[in-house]
């Protein structure tokens, strides 16, 4: 199964699971990187764009109750 599907005109299709990864992904390098480093000017702009989509389909409520799902799932150590 793909997680990433292409259509015609470069347009992408990904699901609610992967934008959720993608926003904590460039959340956690925004947070352990310098603000000089090339990767964490990477993660602003990918980030401003990611939101900026989540915001205009109104999938917001959405990407948040998986966030916090994934928060509040049972772990034997918090990193």
């Amino acid at each position: 199964m793909s997680k990433v599907k292409f259509r015609n005109g470069n347009v992408m299709r990904i699901s609610d699971y992967y934008l959720k990864e993608l926003v904590q992904l460039s959340n956690w390098v925004i947070d352990n990187t310098e603000t000089s480093h090339r990767e964490h000017r990477r993660a602003i702009g990918l980030i401003k764009r990611v939101k900026r989509f989540i915001y205009g389909t109104d999938k917001t409520n959405e990407i948040n109750r998986l966030i916090n799902e994934e928060q509040q799932r049972g772990v034997l150590f918090k990193d």
